[in-house]
């Protein structure tokens, strides 16, 4: 059996109302159309439609069945459509996510090149330090931090980031540095509050092998990284952060790391996300590339970064 010119006799089935109407889509006999129907239900062992004399409706596995069918199908026609017209144009409008520290200090100042390489394709982006429904807000790709646990997206690994505890000079000038992570409970911990989980997140940190967890108890907490960091380097206190996300003020000694020797040794995963059940169109391909190619050249004071595609 065909499975896929099944599929395409039960989706011509169900939008024409009828197999005569189907089968004249199709081409083919109406016999035909209905033995394509009747070895699809036999692979699947269940039955898609209900049949009377008068009406023709979809049992509850059709109609699930008929959305699955509909994506592949396109996929494929899509699919089909570039091969056969070679390499097509990245063109339309593309929505973007980030998260705001990576979009400010990386995405933002390269897309200007992007739209300059790719003028057919319109950018909307979008700054969060939240996690927002890709699919609710009609989002084409996502650029997140941190491991991605849900099957139903596709997550390209484009960066590892190590964290770093800092404070500005004028801090540590004022109250000293801290040597052992117990002196931080005599100094002023800035918190990073996250809403979708109603605190501030811990502190890990890790020597000879052991790790810990501290719970800062912070005075001043923020839910942004785009507000933490300029308290940060106004001396109000120390702070904990991903590398990356520190950009200007780390490399210009704004900042200071600390308590080097006891930072964690794990790094948190930059990945560029898209639904799994959408076509890769020309403008998300073009847009995976070319933030993927945005991070090796990211170049950190404290070494080479890992990269991973």
């Amino acid at each position: 059996m065909d499975l896929i010119q099944g599929m395409r006799a039960f989706v011509a089935v169900v939008d024409g109302g009828s197999f005569v109407r189907a089968a004249d889509q199709l081409s083919m006999s109406k016999s035909a159309v209905t033995a394509h129907i009747g070895d699809l239900e036999t692979r699947l062992a269940v039955r898609l439609l209900q049949r009377t004399t008068r009406r023709l409706s979809l049992t509850d596995d059709g109609a699930a069945y008929l959305e699955h069918c509909r994506r592949v199908l396109q996929d494929i026609d899509e699919t089909i459509g570039a091969l056969s017209h070679g390499r097509t144009t990245p063109r339309g409008r593309l929505h973007v996510d980030a998260l705001t520290a990576i979009g400010v200090q990386y995405i933002v100042p390269a897309l200007p090149r992007f739209t300059e390489q790719y003028p057919e394709v319109e950018v909307v982006l979008t700054l969060n330090d939240q996690v927002v429904d890709l699919i609710a807000q009609n989002v084409d790709v996502a650029v997140r931090a941190g491991s991605l646990q849900d099957a139903s997206f596709v997550a390209r690994r484009v960066f590892e980031s190590p964290y770093v505890i800092c404070a500005a000079p004028s801090y540590l000038e004022r109250f000293g540095v801290p040597k052992t992570p117990d002196d931080l409970d005599r100094h002023q911990c800035l918190g990073m509050y996250f809403m979708s989980v109603g605190k501030v997140v811990p502190w890990i940190f890790e020597r000879d092998g052991k790790r810990q967890e501290w719970q800062p108890n912070s005075r001043i907490s923020v839910s942004s990284t785009e507000a933490l960091i300029p308290t940060m380097v106004a001396g109000t206190g120390i702070g904990y952060l991903v590398e990356c996300f520190l950009g200007h003020p780390l490399s210009a000694n704004q900042l200071v790391p600390i308590l080097t020797d006891w930072v964690r040794k794990d790094r948190l995963p930059i990945s560029v996300v898209y639904p799994h059940n959408r076509h890769l169109s020309a403008k998300t391909r073009a847009f995976v590339e070319f933030v993927a190619g945005l991070f090796p050249r990211a170049r950190h004071p404290h070494g080479a970064s890992t990269v991973r595609s």
